[in-house]
């Protein structure tokens, strides 16, 4: 007999003796234990024989499970599991809180150049529920009808007012919870394709809708939100730039053609009321893309104090909000009244975009088809946006919001207020 016998002899007898030997640990382990402490739960006890059980099978059930919890050692084999998991990412225990909130949709800090605010505080406020669900805070959509109408009908109010000469897109973005796949959690939140579809479908004819919910769930394996602020990321824009390409007729721009940079250890806006450690022990990073053209940027804004318009020297990527807290304003700079890019494009293009700080992010993608980009957010700015598209010949109109904003009467207000 030569040596490899010898060896698959002794495999043989060793797996027997393993076998035999949990066998017997098995029996003589006590079965007494009513709880575990590692896992937090009653254990399943040792069933009682009765003939009714035996002949519906629960007997045997019953007794299977009594055997799993009572397996020999079974305590330090959890420990060593939920080690494992850990490392691998795996997350088996669910920490879940519901949280009120009240705060402003904002995308950055608003200060000038000066550290200057450049108007009054004349924010959207939020006002609902936070899921946050481990180490994750998602915000949670409730459907209104009525609201929802609303908003389309300011869509089309401006774009009537506006005339048919100026084309018109609404881009209404999702947020992370709708992409959740645990259904129980997913549930606190109204279906947003629907009330998406219902805005849609209340738009005059002349409104162009656009299409970033597609994209965003065909890459929602990818970062495309953050965990810790309620905003989409620069690449869950880039995926819902890529919508609006295909309703405008343009090519999007691979993301490969724009230098990709970092800010790490961000804490989002919303992480701030929330009772969870995991969320702030696990900060996002802010990765922005620069454009491949050359832009050049100016910020208006009103003086608190006498309500004149004044200007600053603004950036499409801003790189000093690297090292502040509020790394959401790499993208223009935050939130102002009026923002005005020109590029070295070719091209008579000229597009506005009227938007709550979603918008933030997706704007740079605008700028290698665009020879001037107007970006107006109608909770900071007080002209006429009329005069503002007759005056510098602008063609085409895109409403960029997140799902929320149809809820917020004062955003409505705010728009309607600048075509009167």
């Amino acid at each position: 007999m030569n040596n490899k016998n010898h060896l698959s002899i002794l495999n043989i007898l060793i797996f027997i003796s393993l076998i035999y030997t949990v066998t017997i640990l098995n029996i003589l382990t006590p079965k007494n234990k009513a709880i575990s402490e590692v896992e937090n739960r009653t254990l399943a006890q040792k069933p009682v024989f009765s003939v009714d059980n035996l002949l519906s099978g629960k007997y045997f059930r019953d007794f299977e499970s009594f055997f799993a919890d009572h397996f020999f050692d079974r305590e330090n084999l959890v420990k060593i599991s939920k080690n494992i998991s850990s490392l691998k990412g795996i997350k088996r225990e669910e920490e879940v809180y519901l949280v009120d909130f009240e705060g402003q949709n904002v995308g950055g800090n608003r200060n000038n150049e000066d550290g200057e605010k450049p108007e009054d505080n004349a924010v959207v406020t939020t006002k609902g529920n936070l899921l946050i669900l481990n180490d994750t805070v998602m915000e949670l959509y409730k459907f209104n009808e009525d609201k929802a109408k609303l908003y389309a009908d300011m869509v089309n109010t401006v774009s009537s007012t506006l005339g048919e000469n100026v084309k018109t897109y609404s881009l209404l973005a999702p947020i992370q919870i709708e992409f959740l796949n645990n259904e129980k959690y997913k549930n606190l939140s109204d279906s947003q394709i629907d009330a998406i579809k219902y805005v849609n479908d209340n738009f005059s004819d002349n409104i162009i809708p656009v299409d970033a919910y597609s994209p965003i769930k065909e890459h929602i394996d990818e970062y495309v939100y953050y965990r810790t602020d309620h905003h989409w990321t620069a690449l869950g824009a880039y995926y819902g730039y890529t919508g609006f390409a295909d309703a405008a007729g343009l090519e999007a721009v691979p993301l490969d053609k724009y230098k990709e940079n970092k800010a790490p250890d961000y804490l989002g806006y919303i992480s701030t009321v929330n009772p969870s450690e995991k969320v702030n022990s696990n900060p996002d990073d802010v990765v922005y893309y620069v454009p491949p053209v050359k832009t050049d940027m100016k910020v208006f804004y009103y003086d608190k104090d006498t309500g004149e318009k004044k200007s600053y020297a603004g950036s499409v990527i801003n790189k000093k909000y690297v090292l502040l807290d509020q790394k959401y304003g790499v993208f223009l700079g935050g939130d102002f009244a009026l923002g005005v890019i020109k590029t070295n494009v070719k091209t008579d293009r000229k597009i506005m975009v009227i938007k709550d700080s979603y918008g933030n992010a997706f704007v740079p993608f605008l700028t290698p088809h665009y020879s001037e980009i107007y970006v107006v957010d109608p909770r900071h700015y007080k002209e006429s946006i009329v005069d503002l598209v007759k005056e510098n010949d602008i063609g085409e109109v895109m409403f960029l919001n997140y799902i929320l904003t149809t809820n917020f009467d004062s955003f409505m207000d705010s728009v309607l207020n600048l075509v009167k």
